[in-house]
Parts: structure tokens; sequence; C-alpha cells
């Protein structure tokens, strides 16, 4: 199924800590500025800014050559897999492979989608990979590996000197290993043979590359082994212990219907929570229904904070949310991983309606992906994030 392959990879020279960025699309604007301050930072690359909101795509191809020109970046003497060790500030570890994994069409199973995707994003990431001709950051993509079989490829690696240290946005320890010895090269690629990948994080990023494949096929570059022809992939064991799915919120702005009678038709049963609770005890308390029930905590400003419950049937919690609830609530929808802020901003007027809920665990992404089936956008929330700036892959 899944075909991965060693690369020679792009790295910075120098330290990389001022010089490391979240993935694209979890950085605001006045954090892309604050990053910018760095003259090396990944960001000129991944969010090169332009007039009237607009990107300049060349701006950022021209850097890319620039830095390599100048030595800000080197290539990899020989190609490799990249292991990653990630020591997380809660106290987790995780493991995974950075490699160029082959595109496949979704249709051939081999590469699970989870969620649903928009235009937007697409477009301005073709724009952006055409220019450059590059994977300026890894797409994120997780495997079944109950048993653990990889960790002692990962353990040989890790026996071997570190090609570079450093922390992530998020606080997270960064421990870069060379994986190319023939016989470690080929169990992971063997192993993972095997197996179906699921899109973690990247679901744009992936179909603009189905999109550019398709381009530069039709432009005569039909060879099966042509840059286009793979992506630059971020491999991680979804039952690893530091692998963390987190639930992505839901908030309402604007023409919002009243929700408890909508809940109580529904079959729910309200309990008011205080207004003062704190969101990692909301949290908490959500965590325990996951097992049993539908549970949902609804923060208004008028009518404060309460928890929805009702017995666990056959959807899933997003399922249920997005196929009953949503629709006859209305409003203008949009999402917050962070629910301090969501709770916050809800109670406070600021938004309509705050809608906190469970995430989805492991066992039921896989069942749910690999039955074909594909889940509202933004329903996971993959943690760590895994930082762009590590490694750079140019066509």
């Amino acid at each position: 199924m899944s075909e991965i392959r060693p690369f020679r990879g792009l790295r910075y020279a120098r330290d990389l800590n001022p010089r490391l960025a979240g993935p694209y699309d979890v950085i605001s604007e006045s954090e892309r500025v604050d990053l910018a301050g760095e003259p090396e930072n990944v960001v000129h690359l991944t969010l090169p800014p332009g007039r009237e909101g607009e990107r300049d795509y060349a701006s950022a191809a021209s850097t890319l050559q620039r830095w390599i020109g100048e030595g800000v970046l080197q290539r990899e003497s020989e190609p490799c897999l990249y292991v990653l060790e990630e020591q997380t500030p809660w106290g987790s570890r995780r493991r995974g492979v950075l490699a160029l994994l082959r595109l496949a069409d979704f249709d051939a199973g081999v590469v699970l989608p989870h969620e649903f995707t928009m235009p937007g994003p697409k477009r301005d990431r073709l724009l952006l990979t055409r220019e450059v001709n590059a994977n300026l950051e890894p797409l994120f993509f997780t495997y079944e590996d109950r048993d653990a079989v990889l960790d002692k490829v990962f353990d040989a690696a890790q026996a071997g000197p570190e090609l570079d240290t450093g922390r992530g946005p998020d606080g997270t320890g960064l421990r870069l290993f060379g994986l190319s010895d023939p016989a470690s090269l080929e169990l992971v690629q063997l192993f993972l043979a095997k197996l179906p990948v699921i899109i973690a994080d990247g679901h744009h990023r992936y179909e603009t590359m189905l999109n550019l494949r398709d381009e530069r096929r039709l432009a005569g570059g039909a060879a099966p082994d042509a840059p286009h022809e793979f992506v630059l992939a971020y491999l991680v064991n979804a039952f690893d212990p530091g692998t963390e799915i987190r639930a992505i919120h839901r908030v309402l702005r604007g023409d919002v219907a009243a929700h408890r009678p909508l809940l109580e038709a529904e079959g729910f049963v309200l309990t008011e929570l205080s207004r003062a609770m704190e969101a990692s005890a909301l949290i908490d308390e959500l965590a325990s229904l996951a097992q049993t029930d539908h549970a949902f905590a609804f923060a208004e400003a008028n009518s404060g904070l309460s928890l929805a419950r009702k017995p666990k049937t056959e959807p899933l919690d997003v399922e249920l949310l997005h196929d009953r609830l949503l629709p006859a609530l209305g409003g203008e929808l949009s999402f917050d991983a962070q629910p301090a802020r969501l709770l916050a901003s809800a109670l406070a007027g600021e938004t309509r309606l705050g809608i906190a809920m469970n995430p989805i665990p492991p066992e039921e992404l896989f069942r749910v992906v690999q039955a074909g089936a594909r889940l509202p956008k933004k329903s996971t929330f993959f943690t760590p994030k895994i930082p762009s700036g590590l490694v750079i892959r140019d066509f």
C-alpha cells in the first residue's frame, strides 16, 4: 500500500529555535509578524506577505533559492529517512519518521482522508507550491502499529548521532536523527507497504499536491518517479502514547436559535454549571462521560454554562452535532481549539454560542475512515503539531 522513500532534505545550518514556526494554518497574523522578525524564520517561505491580504509567492521562491545559495539551508549529504523524537511540555514522548510518500488518489484506499476541505486554502497552497517548487512543511499522517513494531527502528536511529535539536513553538523538545542503513530502511518500507495511512493534518495540502501532480503529468511529466509524484510526510503511529487527538470546538455567531428547547427535543438532559468553571475542569467533566454519553458544553452570555448529555448511540459526537444540532441552531460557524478562549468569548457575549465537545478516539477514527467515510471539517486536532522548518524538500 503506502510507499515511502528516503530523500536528501534541506536543513538549517544554524540554530533551529528562532527559525521554526507552526504549520501555516495555525499562525495568526500577529504571530506571523512576530516570527518574521527573525529574517531566516521559515514563515518567510510558508506565509510570504503581499499586498491587500494576498501572498507574494514569487518572493517565497526567491527567498528559498537565496537561502540555498547562501548556505542558510544545506542539503543532506546522502538520502535518508529522518526519525524525530518529540518531548512535550506536558510530559509525553512521541516518535515518528519524515519521508517521501508516494501520492495516491483517495479512491485507491492507500491514503485516507478523514475530513472535508475548503477551496480557498487549496488555491493558496497550490499557488505557493507552484512557485517554490518544494514542500516547505511536512504533512502529518498516522498509521496503525498497535504492537509498536517500528519502535526498534527508532531506537536504532537514536543510538546514532543527532542531526539537530531544538524546541518547537509550543515548547516541545525536538531531536532529529538520520536513518540510512539499508536494513532499517527496508524494515520501515516493508512495514508501511502493508498499511494505508490516514491524513492527520494537511488535507488541503495533500489535495493541493494531487492537483499539482495532475498538472505536471498533463504537461508531460509522466515519469513514475518524478518529484511531483511524492509529498513530504511525517508518519506517526496513531497508537503511540504520545499521539494525542484533541477536539476542535464550535463557535456560532449571528442569528442563532435558542439551544435549550432544541437540546431537550433531541433527548438531552441539561445541567447548569458555574460560569466560573475552569476550562480544564470542563474538559475533564466532558471526558468522564465520553464512554457512555453524547456530551457537549454550551456557553452563552445570557444563559451561562450548561452540560448537555444523552446516552451514546451510533453516530460520533461530531457527526451528531453537525447532522442534527448545528443545522437547527443556524448562525455562522467557526472553530476554536482552545477551550478557555471559547468559554471566555462566549460568556462575555463576544460570540453568540460556544460549544465544547470530546475528541475522537483513534480507534473510532480508524473505524470511520477505513469504512470509507469522512467526518465534518475540523473534526480533529492532532497534537503536538509538527513544526515547519525542521526539514524542507525541494523538487
